[in-house]
């Protein structure tokens, strides 16, 4: 059923049920993230109605959703399409990025002992700071969202989860998936372990630096490629 595959409470309301467009919302966000969507690929209505198992209405609710977010573009007489980043937009987004996750970094330090965040963290960050070979390498493009969205969980604040722009960063990570190269890749390592480092130490400003200074470098990555 529709309930199990996607859940039914928002993680930032615990026990409030998620509503169906919602749901379905989340869904075409996690398959952009998949790449089973790509930049300007047409959503069909009636496919999404068979493969996810909703009504016409629920589909066509999530689609004023994804475009609420920015993940796709409504247009007439084709439909909803996959968005895709300009240079502007991108700039603008890892500019919040680079802000909202510093925060995210510094208050996943100050709460990395409580419960099982530690074990949570280091589960969620072995893939990318032990990536060495090539397919472990690859891993990391597709591991990213698991570890900023550990990192969000354990940094604990609802005001923080709602300004984070995911389905956003989760088209950015689309758009930009076939660019970067091992080289690229392994910077990212030492970036990541640094962060990592810094949180596992309790090391709130380290962890905000590290952090802030990994989305600043991916950009130096990335936009190059939008000019």
């Amino acid at each position: 059923m529709l309930e199990s595959k996607f859940g039914t409470t928002r993680p930032d309301t615990p026990g409030k049920a998620v509503s169906s467009p919602e749901r379905v919302a989340s869904s075409i966000t996690k398959g952009v993230l998949r790449r089973d969507y790509v930049v300007g690929q047409r959503l069909i209505e009636s496919d999404l109605t068979q493969q996810l198992g909703v009504s016409r209405s629920t589909v066509r609710e999530a689609l004023k959703i994804l475009a609420a977010n920015g993940v796709v573009e409504l247009v007439p007489h084709r439909g909803a399409v996959i968005r895709g980043l300009s240079l502007t937009d991108a700039e603008k987004l890892l500019a919040l990025l680079e802000v909202l996750t510093g925060l995210a970094a510094r208050l996943a330090a100050n709460n990395f002992d409580r419960g099982q965040n530690r074990k949570l963290f280091m589960a969620a960050s072995k893939p990318l700071i032990d990536a060495r070979s090539t397919n472990e390498l690859d891993r990391i493009l597709d591991e990213r969202a698991r570890y900023y969205q550990t990192m969000l969980d354990i940094a604990d604040n609802s005001e923080l989860r709602r300004a984070m722009p995911m389905p956003r960063a989760h088209l950015f990570r689309t758009q930009f998936y076939g660019f970067l190269s091992k080289v690229d890749l392994r910077a990212m390592v030492t970036e990541y372990r640094n962060i990592t480092k810094a949180i596992l130490a309790g090391s709130g400003a380290k962890a905000e630096l590290y952090a802030r200074r990994h989305l600043q470098r991916t950009a130096e990555r990335t936009l190059p490629h939008l000019r």
